[in-house]
């Protein structure tokens, strides 16, 4: 049984959470706070104060920062999934551009969380490392699918490189923007058509 949740003391009582509504709102706390924070970086007293509740029952739900973390960064990685999916019913060369455009604006967003979460995978921490490759084959499965090429080894290497390209290409343009935002689609469209011959 979890300890008794607090309550202000004033009006009737709260309606007790159930624990599987009480760690979605957790993981809410944290995606609300990552346009400003890595996951890596969420302050646990923080989100517990958020939720209204002591620093000892967010541990109750989550064991550990890192089952905190990751719950979160799966989370983060599902809501990007979703983003990118392409609209049915457009031209593939559309629903590619659609996509990508998504995902610059992904990073505008979130640029320091997901530079955090490029390079916790990059240095080896096991779960990002894992919630990275997750998310990377099901973008490269996105891109295969929106194209229509042929699901074969050789074209999923091409757009797992192209989309290593991309990452630190929109991640340093983020940051510096050395053309425009439309220059910048056309380019990395342009880099993926001759990585695929098209």
């Amino acid at each position: 049984m979890p300890p008794p949740e607090r309550s202000s003391g004033a009006g009737p009582p709260r309606a007790r959470r159930s624990a599987g509504d009480r760690r979605a709102q957790l993981v809410a706390i944290g995606l609300e706070l990552l346009p400003t924070t890595p996951v890596q970086e969420l302050t646990i007293d923080e989100v517990a104060r958020r939720a209204g509740i002591s620093r000892s029952l967010l541990f109750h739900y989550f064991p550990s920062k890192r089952d905190y973390y990751t719950a979160v960064t799966r989370a983060a990685a599902d809501l990007l999934r979703a983003h990118l999916t392409p609209r049915p019913g457009a031209p593939p060369q559309e629903q590619a551009a659609g996509m990508l455009d998504r995902y610059v604006g992904w990073v505008e967003t979130y640029r320091e969380s997901h530079i955090a979460f490029v390079r916790g995978a990059a240095g080896g921490d096991p779960w990002v490392a894992e919630v990275y490759e997750e998310t990377r084959e099901a973008l490269v499965d996105l891109v295969v699918g929106a194209l229509q090429l042929p699901d074969d080894a050789l074209r999923r290497q091409l757009v797992r490189a192209w989309f290593a390209f991309t990452e630190d290409l929109v991640h340093q343009w983020v940051r510096d923007p050395a053309t425009s935002r439309p220059e910048l689609l056309r380019l990395l469209t342009d880099v993926l058509d001759r990585l695929l011959d098209r």
